[in-house]
């Protein structure tokens, strides 16, 4: 028996409920199994992404918690995921949401899918067998971009604090579940122009997901140029321009400053 036996033992036992399987397949070969627990939501699994190769050679089976009737919407997000798994050959990063510019469930404001760890904890969200850990079970979840962006800020323990509970992020047709996140973190990047090594920022949007910065005087002819343009951290950018500061740790989406000195001072012009 080898450690692949793991994963489809672990998809039935998991739960305490036997799986109830679907007759669509991911890709030709990722079964979608659906489990009902006493004590939890619908929760939609795959019983084959294990088998998917990664680069890395770690190993996941996929989870979505859904309120019933909406069993269609994990199944997009386990195929979005699946055939990533299967083009690039990796498993999707804990704690990383990954955002689209348009929402992948029609209808919805749908826009973003976060892998994190489980309402249950290791018993679910780690594979083993005989006794040793040969994997993982990820679960997705589906965010709107403020969702998201507040996530990628502070991280999805503090999401679901702002948000009350995790049954507030199970409806895919909701608003917002919570309010858009001030600043913006460290490791996002900011998108500027190369003038930038001979002339200050002027005008720095914060766009929900990144900053873009332009020093005033680029021409449009200057921006149409993809080789113009450079991409930073925003820590690396705040190392360079210090007076940023507080405005990266304030601003909110949609919202642009204007700079003209070295002081820290700034307009708002909000779009």
């Amino acid at each position: 028996m080898t450690s692949d036996h793991g994963f489809p033992e672990h998809v039935f036992d998991s739960l305490g409920v036997a799986p109830a399987p679907s007759p669509d397949l991911i890709g030709g070969s990722v079964r979608i199994v659906e489990k009902r627990p006493t004590d939890g939501p619908v929760t939609v699994m795959t019983l084959g992404a294990s088998r998917l190769p990664t680069d890395t050679g770690e190993q996941v089976e996929l989870a979505v918690e859904v309120i019933d009737g909406q069993q269609g919407a994990a199944f997009a997000a386990l195929e979005i995921v699946c055939d990533d798994i299967a083009r690039n050959r990796r498993v999707p990063p804990v704690g990383a949401p990954w955002r689209n510019t348009e929402p992948f469930l029609s209808g919805t404001r749908i826009t973003a899918i976060m892998a994190t760890g489980s309402r249950w904890g290791s018993s679910f969200d780690e594979v083993r067998h005989e006794g040793a850990l040969v994997g993982h079970v990820r679960t997705l979840r589906l965010l709107t971009d403020t969702e998201a962006a507040f996530a990628a800020a502070r991280g999805w323990e503090a999401l679901v604090a702002e948000a009350g509970s995790l049954e507030a992020l199970l409806d895919v047709t909701r608003d917002d579940a919570v309010k858009a996140p001030a600043g913006i973190a460290g490791n996002r990047p900011v998108f500027l122009s190369k003038l930038h090594a001979e002339h200050p920022p002027r005008w720095v949007t914060f766009t929900g997901a990144h900053l873009q910065s332009v020093t005033g005087l680029e021409s449009d002819a200057y921006m149409n140029d993809s080789a113009n343009h450079e991409v930073w951290s925003v820590d690396s950018f705040l190392a360079r321009f210090p007076w940023i500061s507080d405005f990266a740790r304030q601003a909110l989406p949609g919202q642009t400053a204007l700079f003209t000195d070295a002081s820290g001072a700034y307009v708002l012009e909000d779009d």
